[in-house]
């Protein structure tokens, strides 16, 4: 089980990595921060959650799992990635309390206003999400995958197709790893047969 929820959290991370090798990056956040402060540079640029923690100019204990700037509207969006979208309502408070503490924490620093997002990569719909989180969520905080990209001028299905072909692998190690283990096996077998 263990195995399963290091696949899990493996998984998000790999959706994050993913995400963010096709946005457009910002190199050095703290010199972007500085200098772009009064530029009208058309786009979304992107910071990754190690940018938020290493900055010198950001100060906070929560990082968000993207920064995301549009220096035309002057606006900020704090976004959180997740897989899924159904949490049990203390996680999803949670989740919902940390966005808005990053935000309280940087908004002095930072000449933005502020947007935070949850974005359930896999959702068809906000109201979905808004479902799944428990209402913790208004509407207009919730992404799905498919939004995200678009904010981000990405390629959504190129996302979904590299991701499902690594589920098949993950499937094909997962079954390999329970017959493994002989009692699992052994149920597995006479199931089959019966």
């Amino acid at each position: 089980m263990s195995r399963i929820q290091g696949t899990v959290i493996s998984s998000g991370t790999e959706l994050e990595k993913l995400i963010y090798e096709r946005a457009t990056k910002i190199p050095d956040l703290d010199e972007f921060l500085v200098k772009t402060l009064h530029t009208q540079e058309a786009g979304i640029w992107v910071a990754s959650k190690k940018q938020v923690k290493d900055s010198k100019i950001i100060h906070s204990k929560y990082e968000p799992d993207f920064l995301a700037f549009d220096l035309i509207k002057k606006v900020c969006y704090v976004i959180e990635v997740k897989d899924g979208d159904t949490f049990d309502t203390k996680k999803a408070n949670g989740e919902h309390i940390t966005l808005h503490n990053f935000t309280n924490d940087v908004s002095q620093a930072l000449a933005f206003s502020f947007q935070i997002f949850i974005c359930c990569f896999n959702a068809n719909t906000r109201e979905e999400v808004h479902t799944g989180l428990k209402g913790k969520f208004a509407l207009t905080e919730i992404l799905t995958g498919k939004e995200l990209c678009i904010l981000f001028k990405i390629d959504y299905n190129e996302i979904t197709k590299i991701r499902t072909n690594d589920q098949q692998a993950n499937l094909d190690y997962f079954i390999k790893q329970l017959l493994v283990i002989p009692n699992i096996k052994n149920m597995i077998v006479k199931r089959l047969k019966g």
